[in-house]
């Protein structure tokens, strides 16, 4: 008998509660020590562009981690070639083969403009610190779990799958930091700080190099290693003249459309979608969007205690938000899931025009107008 499995989201997602608090203290912490020795890797812009990007996959991975559990489930119970037992000494062997497939995914996001549309906004931050492991959308995901099918159909339970994208995820985001040092013997083997601040860079020796999740041997078995020999200029190559959420969210999808345009034919605007944002026609250079700008050419804007204040308490709000609806979202109802979710999203959205210096007064009175009609509908 098939075992039935929910869509719903549960209550399990304590865990995601204590991984918020543990990670905002981590962030803390570095942007502490950072201040005390003078690195300025903190700019107000880029982190709370990075923080809002991390609460929008997040609040979406709370519904979609349900439906990516039941799609791998099924694989597993109706196409396993094996029935690989759910032990430790098998889930590390889950890691290996997770962390060679994160290799392949990763590598496509950098060379496909399809999934690097998806990818990129992980790379536009000109500041590298821990904030920057936020900044992901959950269009990843469906990149992902192409990447992933073959694991339940060779034998791997969901939840031994999910627990890899959870064990590459946590280390992956413990890389991202300019203060950690290189680290000796680790360095030839690991994929370390060092070796992530070059896959970060845009300085073009680094350019599509260090593609590994764990472990870096699979950069060096296939070509794309590179080691740390000078100074990081973090970000992409051609910056976006704006921090606004939905320009982050959209631009480059935005900008393959703009490009598909010039093609004459189908198949020219296919290649568009599956070359690699390199890639240049026969014909010539394709025209991009006028967002984006030289490297080093963004100004960044003032912002006074008033402005600055208002921004962070609703990013916070959001945070805790966001933890509390993680750790009791089974008691939750399903309008009451409704209205938080776009709660969150339309505080990203006025964040993200307040970060552009625009009016969202009408955006903030139709936020908090929800809010209270919800609260009146639940008291009558």
């Amino acid at each position: 008998m098939k075992e039935e499995i929910s869509l719903m989201p549960k209550n399990d997602n304590a865990g995601l509660f204590i991984a918020i608090a543990v990670v905002m203290f981590v962030l803390g912490t570095e942007y502490i020590v950072a201040r005390r020795k003078g690195k300025k890797i903190f700019r107000f812009e880029n982190t709370i562009a990075n923080i809002s990007m991390g609460i929008f996959d997040r609040v979406a991975g709370i519904f979609m981690v349900p439906i990516i559990f039941f799609y791998y489930h099924y694989l597993h119970e109706y196409f396993a070639v094996f029935n690989i037992p759910e032990t430790t000494s098998w889930f590390l062997f889950a890691v290996l083969i997770s962390d060679f497939t994160w290799y392949f995914y990763h590598k496509s996001g950098h060379k496909i403009n399809l999934f690097w549309g998806a990818h990129i906004i992980h790379h536009q931050s000109e500041d590298y610190n821990y904030s920057v492991a936020f900044n992901l959308t959950p269009f990843q995901v469906f990149v992902r779990v192409l990447f992933w099918s073959l694991m339940p159909i060779i034998g791997f339970s969901a939840k031994m799958v999910l627990g890899t994208h959870l064990v590459i995820g946590l280390y992956q985001f413990l890389l991202h930091s300019p203060l950690i040092p290189k680290l000796g013997i680790l360095e030839e083997f690991m994929v370390t700080p060092s070796h992530h601040r070059v896959h970060h860079g845009s300085n073009e020796k680094y350019l599509d190099k260090n593609f590994g999740g764990v472990l870096i041997i699979w950069d060096r078995i296939f070509g794309t290693f590179q080691r740390e020999e000078e100074e990081v200029s973090f970000g992409i190559t051609k910056d976006i003249n704006s921090r606004d959420f939905l320009t982050s969210v959209f631009h480059y999808y935005s900008n393959l459309i703009f490009m598909m345009k010039q093609m004459p034919t189908f198949s020219g605007k296919m290649m568009v979608l599956y070359k690699g944002p390199d890639w240049n026609p026969e014909s010539g250079a394709l025209e991009h969007l006028p967002l984006y700008i030289d490297k080093g050419t963004y100004e960044y804007k003032e912002y006074s205690t008033l402005e600055k204040n208002y921004i962070i308490a609703n990013l916070v709000l959001m945070i805790l938000v966001l933890g509390t609806m993680s750790l009791k979202i089974a008691n939750i109802s399903i309008l009451g899931l409704e209205v938080i979710t776009m709660f969150i999203m339309i505080t990203l959205v006025s964040i993200g025009r307040m970060m552009e210096k625009q009016s969202v007064l009408y955006l903030e009175i139709f936020k908090y107008g929800i809010v209270a009609a919800y609260i009146l509908y639940s008291f009558l």
